[in-house]
């Protein structure tokens, strides 16, 4: 069994990127978290955060091989794949896995993102050994070497799917892009049940949400209720609302961080080992 289960975070806004000056604390790409068991690698959305992410792999040495996994096919978690140099290597190996929409495959989803008129390099032209997985929630995936997949649905438009990664007795949840107050509720609980992280949508406070119901996103204040009710551990808060800049940011982790400490905010560049 794999001693190491680390985290780091290439990628943490949500809806599109923020580049700019008042956006370098915390970062401005969108969702993109590396996760590493021993030598596998696990990539959770392509984000814009991903093409740093590239180039770093791009460093290491031998052919690599590694599963992404895509909660859903809107823009803010994709849109840094057709940029991932890695993909371009034809000793390198990847398989991605997410959901289908309605009659449309994942697979078709994303490659229409890299055809004309969108972008000019098809995705069968990329050169890496690229296959797709299709999900579905609730279910349970075994990537081997230990490690499993758990699934389960978001409240979101267009629908997308949250993600337990467990290795072992370590486990970390990834849920972005869901809605609270509707019966996705009852299965993101049971996806979080007992973990040691949980990465949540905090893209609003409870006092913006009233004006953004239907939006499909959550609040800092419905991630703590989720990880108190499935008696996990700690909180990470993600896909960050792209109009708070690092001051305001650095408000809520201050206003945090005074009263609850199992609380934490995702910054680009950050590690967290398990």
């Amino acid at each position: 069994m794999f001693n190491n289960f680390t985290i780091t975070f290439w990628g943490v806004r949500g809806s599109r990127p923020v580049p700019g000056s008042q956006t370098v604390v915390y970062g401005g790409n969108t969702s993109c978290v590396e996760v590493r068991i021993g030598s596998r690698l696990i990539i959770l959305d392509a984000g814009t955060g991903i093409v740093n992410l590239g180039a770093r792999l791009a460093q290491e040495s031998g052919a690599l091989s590694g599963d992404i996994l895509i909660t859903h096919a809107h823009w803010d978690h994709i849109q840094g794949f057709p940029f991932f140099a890695p993909a371009y290597n034809k000793q390198n190996r990847f398989r991605i896995y997410g959901v289908r929409e309605g009659e449309r495959s994942f697979e078709s989803l994303l490659k229409s993102t890299m055809a004309a008129p969108h972008f000019p390099v098809p995705l069968e032209k990329m050169g890496a050994d690229i296959r797709f997985g299709e999900l579905a929630p609730a279910q349970v995936v075994d990537l081997g070497d230990g490690i499993t997949i758990q699934t389960a649905a978001n409240n979101h438009p267009d629908g997308g799917i949250s993600y337990r990664i467990q290795c072992g007795d370590k486990s970390c949840c990834y849920v972005t892009d869901t809605e609270h107050g509707s019966p996705a509720d009852q299965g993101l609980r049971e996806l979080c049940r007992g973990a040691d992280l949980v990465i949540y949508d905090a893209h609003f406070t409870d006092e913006e949400y009233d004006r953004h119901r239907g939006w499909g996103h959550s609040t800092w204040q419905e991630g703590l209720n989720l990880v108190q009710e499935a008696d996990a551990g700690r909180l990470l808060l993600f896909h960050h609302n792209p109009e708070r800049n690092d001051q305001q940011m650095a408000q809520l982790e201050e206003m945090l961080s005074c009263d609850y400490p199992q609380i934490s905010v995702a910054r680009e560049g950050m590690v967290i080992e398990l």
